[in-house]
């Protein structure tokens, strides 16, 4: 019996083809969502351990030296209560200008860098009893400004390719009234090392604030004095990369270096879109921003607006009771 090959390759016609090309475009569209939640819980992971790590840092700086790192190294104190003063700036630079972050480099296994900031500087410069000029003054704390700390980064975030640094502080309008002021060398040429995470200050952070937080200008909190309790208290939350917080300004992020305590009083509000409200804490986590708690614990916190419980945790003393469920 005689077999005939045929010698034609068979192919695939237009409409197969294309066939096959849905099929395949519907299998990418059905991946692609679970593999960028996958991501993202990885990241969310990922930010939660940093805080946690943070948070633990400032417990073991407590325990070295008694009491918790200053919120931030400004002008000597010199806010008084609510209905005494008028006009009262927490801010100028005739002060180191250190935030919270530089004193819990020893506790993130930033030793090193810890050091070599410290080997230009008097040996009490970061002294909350004692004041000297802004860190830009010192080359050792200036050449070291751009260090990459990946424990203070969200990778959630963008925050290292922001244009512009930033760091805040409050402080009073009136005898009843306070705002926060941003400050930010604003220069290309100036590379700041970021961070996504800041000391809580509580509503306002200044003196006579029944919502004091754990940080504030030149502060000696000790964790056993929370009277409300570690675990309802705020130490450390995030803060996500902003767009430009008004005209002729950049994209801005906290720089580590100054990255000072920051309050609380104008709420938890989502971005976007309101990426651009940089006097709120927020993050890039859908729904929540996480907060180190004073007990070492880390809650993911919905946004609540200005919900009074939010300030409830923020406060370290006010005596209020938590009722949210985050």
């Amino acid at each position: 019996m005689i077999r005939f090959i045929d010698p034609r390759r068979r192919g695939f016609t237009l409409i197969e083809l294309l066939v096959v090309i849905a099929i395949i475009a519907i299998l990418i569209g059905l991946l692609l969502p679970a593999v960028q939640k996958v991501r993202e819980a990885a990241a969310r992971s990922t930010c939660q351990n940093n805080l946690k790590q943070i948070a633990l840092a400032a417990h073991n700086y407590e325990s070295a030296n008694n009491r918790l790192p200053p919120g931030f190294l400004g002008p000597m104190p010199t806010d008084l209560p609510f209905g005494t003063d008028t006009g009262i700036h927490t801010i100028n630079y005739n002060a180191q200008t250190i935030g919270t972050l530089v004193f819990l480099l020893p506790f993130v296994e930033q030793d090193n860098l810890f050091r070599q900031l410290m080997a230009g500087a008097p040996s009490d410069y970061l002294d909350p009893d004692r004041s000297y000029p802004a860190y830009w003054n010192y080359p050792s704390f200036w050449n070291n400004k751009g260090a990459r700390i990946k424990t203070f980064l969200c990778p959630s975030d963008d925050a290292e390719n922001q244009p512009w640094d930033a760091f805040f502080s409050p402080f009073r309008l009136s005898s009843t009234s306070f705002s926060m002021v941003l400050i930010s060398f604003g220069n290309a040429n100036h590379v700041f090392g970021r961070t996504n995470y800041l000391g809580i200050a509580g509503r306002s952070g200044l003196n006579g604030d029944i919502y004091r937080g754990a940080f504030f200008n030149r502060s000696k909190s000790v964790l056993s004095k929370f009277a409300d309790g570690t675990s309802n208290t705020f130490l450390f939350g995030e803060y996500a990369s902003k767009a430009a917080p008004t005209s002729g300004w950049q994209p801005i992020s906290p720089q580590w270096m100054a990255a000072s305590y920051f309050p609380t009083a104008w709420g938890l509000h989502p971005q976007p879109p309101a990426n651009n409200q940089w006097w709120m804490l927020n993050s890039k986590h859908p729904g929540i921003v996480q907060f180190a708690m004073g007990d070492g614990s880390v809650r993911g916190i919905r946004y609540i607006g200005s919900d009074a419980n939010y300030q409830f945790f923020a406060g370290t003393s006010d005596g209020q009771v938590i009722t949210y469920n985050e």
